[in-house]
């Protein structure tokens, strides 16, 4: 009998002694992701603030504080023939001056940022759509004529007045077919040939190079804005860069934002997300300073983690 109840304590003893260290290293453990995420808010802080007490601009991030990388792409356009270095000169984008910028369409994929500035604008072209069409209705609610183009759907999620769609791809000039056709097919069709102050986006998964590659700078100067996603391969790299260097010659980047659906890719030593939106604004008439603003904007940009906005764009992976 003594011999039972010396069991029977010893095995409460021993249910109470797991007990007690399941619950310590429960304990243990969120202290240790307690404090990690302490730690990982506090570098964060610290890092933003360092950023902007030095007045760090998004070109000095997106060379990864690599001063002779700095220093080359901002150069590049005088004496470098550098392609990886005027990638990103080309992208930089510059603040407007006496301009404000503003968020067109829902703060989702498929929206766009643009100036303070639909003075004459009367007509806009948007090619690939798929589901994604406030950007266009609130270009349509400014009484713009909006002529929209996706071969990959059958229907638009819902009638304007101000809608103009067909079920029309765009490509370059070696790739027409019964469904696909150049920028300068669409404008002749239309009668667009000598608008001006016009406005052109294109979101075209990848088809954007071949169809940018066989438009001309003249067709290029009849749209005061170019909103464009880029979407960025490694094999690529010269054809980016002939192709960039012709849109920056017309137009000035005035914001960029990363997809937050794209991933890094690396060129040489360097890093660039896949996915790139671009809003472009026609040189003639603007004058441009540099833009010490903090990217991702918080205002404009969507997709990001609350915490990592600092992950500036993806353009460079801060984390990998």
């Amino acid at each position: 009998m003594i011999k039972k109840n010396i069991s029977e304590k010893s095995s409460i003893y021993l249910n109470n002694s797991v007990k007690i260290f399941i619950i310590f290293v429960i304990f243990i453990i969120y202290t240790i992701i307690k404090n990690f995420s302490l730690l990982k808010k506090k570098y964060l802080s610290n890092f933003k603030k360092e950023v902007r007490r030095k007045n760090i601009n998004l070109l000095k991030i997106m060379t990864n504080y690599n001063k002779t990388l700095y220093e080359g792409a901002e150069k590049c356009l005088e004496n470098s023939s550098d392609e990886q270095l005027c990638l990103y000169q080309f992208l930089c984008p510059k603040k407007v001056i006496d301009r404000n910028r503003v968020l067109m369409g829902e703060k989702k994929d498929g929206c766009y940022v643009m100036l303070d500035d639909f003075e004459g604008i009367k007509i806009a072209y948007s090619i690939g759509i798929r589901s994604a069409i406030q950007f266009d209705k609130a270009l349509a609610d400014k009484g713009i004529d909006v002529y929209m183009y996706d071969h990959t759907i059958s229907r638009l999620p819902f009638e304007n007045k101000k809608f103009h769609w067909k079920k029309i791809g765009i490509g370059g000039n070696s790739e027409r077919t019964s469904n696909i056709q150049t920028l300068h097919d669409m404008m002749k069709e239309n009668g667009h040939l000598n608008q001006k102050n016009m406005i052109f986006k294109m979101d075209v998964e990848g088809a954007e190079w071949n169809s940018l590659n066989h438009i001309s700078e003249k067709i290029l100067c009849q749209f005061k804005y170019l909103l464009f996603e880029y979407h960025f391969r490694k094999k690529d790299l010269i054809l980016f860069y002939n192709i960039l260097k012709k849109v920056h010659k017309t137009h000035q980047a005035f914001y960029v934002h990363c997809s937050p659906f794209s991933r890094i890719i690396s060129f040489g030593n360097n890093r660039l997300c896949s996915a790139l939106e671009v809003s472009y604004i026609i040189r003639n008439g603007y004058k441009f300073s540099k833009d010490k603003s903090f990217y991702p904007i918080k205002e404009f940009s969507y997709g990001y983690k609350e915490g990592f906005n600092i992950n500036i764009l993806k353009l460079f992976d801060f984390y990998k």
